[in-house]
């Protein structure tokens, strides 16, 4: 199913699969990361944890930032080789290790904070906030920031989003549950919806015209007209008024 899924016509296959020449591709960029950083009071010397890590740049700029010991994990290999050779590159010592979000290779009470940025709606969410909330420590925090629903998305469209990019995301009151419902406290919400509306924007002038002329052409050949109209209703609901952003963390007792 996995190997299916990432073959399928969508906004998400086709970002993972070009270089695009973008380093961070979520909303808010490493400002969000600092936010959330705080939010799960990362420090130095602190352990911390950055599940689905990608690129690395968010664990190389917390890293540099807070003075935080820093492990990245990933289920691809690529984005584990990538992001190895750029902590290299920086002088850093972030430890990049390939592994699955559903199952991850750690012990329990391992991190002082466990994070992961924009991707656990692409996940079994109970299951990857499970083992998120497994491997912190008892008084550490575990914290996302991720797409969420606007209260009055209609379901059509939340299927619409699943059946073309395979994403589940939740209400900003649904994360709170997942999250306490894994156990654990203290959980504190941030709407940050206002990020949407110029994300799209954003990554469309960095990508630049050609480039993202291209990587339409790209979508037609590798997937045809059916392919390219499914990119574009994905993106359509992402310009939408029913999708926002948000930050969730909470501390395991």
């Amino acid at each position: 199913m996995a190997r299916e899924n990432k073959r399928r016509p969508s906004l998400e296959n086709l970002i993972e699969g070009e270089d695009l020449g973008l380093e961070v591709l979520h909303p808010g960029g490493l400002d969000i990361t600092k936010e959330l950083a705080e939010f799960c009071h990362i420090g130095k010397d602190t352990t911390v944890l950055d599940v689905s890590s990608g690129t690395g740049e968010s664990a190389c700029f917390l890293a540099e930032k807070f003075g935080c010991q820093m492990t990245g994990v990933d289920v691809s290999d690529y984005m584990i080789e990538k992001a190895r050779r750029k902590s290299e590159e920086r002088g850093l010592t972030v430890a990049f290790k390939q592994g699955d979000a559903h199952n991850l290779p750690f012990e329990e009470n391992t991190f002082d904070a466990v994070i992961s940025e924009c991707t656990t709606c692409l996940l079994d969410k109970e299951r990857a906030i499970s083992e998120m909330v497994k491997v912190a420590k008892s008084g550490g925090y575990v914290g996302i920031h991720d797409i969420c629903w606007k209260e009055d998305t209609p379901e059509s469209v939340k299927q619409k989003l699943a059946a073309i990019e395979g994403e589940r995301p939740e209400a900003l009151d649904g994360w709170k549950g997942l999250f306490e419902k894994a156990g654990l406290k203290g959980v504190v919400t941030v709407d940050k919806s206002y990020l949407i509306p110029g994300w799209g924007k954003e990554i469309k002038k960095k990508i630049g015209i050609v480039r993202l002329l291209k990587f339409f052409l790209k979508v037609l050949k590798k997937w045809g007209i059916s392919g390219f109209k499914s990119v574009r209703a994905s993106e359509q609901i992402f310009q939408s008024p029913h999708v926002g952003y948000g930050i969730i963390v909470g501390w395991k007792p």
